[in-house]
């Protein structure tokens, strides 16, 4: 029998937000993004196996992970 399998990942941008940067703090635009990584069998997305939330500072490029509340947060 033969498996085609592999693993995907996929960022989404949630939104961005103007704020201080952690590593610059230089007050700028940070998205927020979305990153999942699925299992695909035959090409179809099948389990989500990771999902991590980044905080990208469009000035310095700073990545920092963030929580959901985090995200909940500089969503208002």
């Amino acid at each position: 029998m033969f498996f085609l399998f592999g693993l995907t990942t996929r960022e989404n941008l949630r939104f961005t937000r103007s704020a201080t940067c952690r590593y610059c703090g230089m007050h700028a635009p940070q998205q927020v993004i979305e990153r999942k990584t699925k299992l695909s069998v035959f090409f179809i997305p099948l389990l989500t196996l990771k999902k991590t939330r980044l905080q990208v500072c469009t000035n310095c490029g700073g990545t920092s992970r963030i929580s959901g509340s985090e995200e909940r947060a500089l969503a208002r």
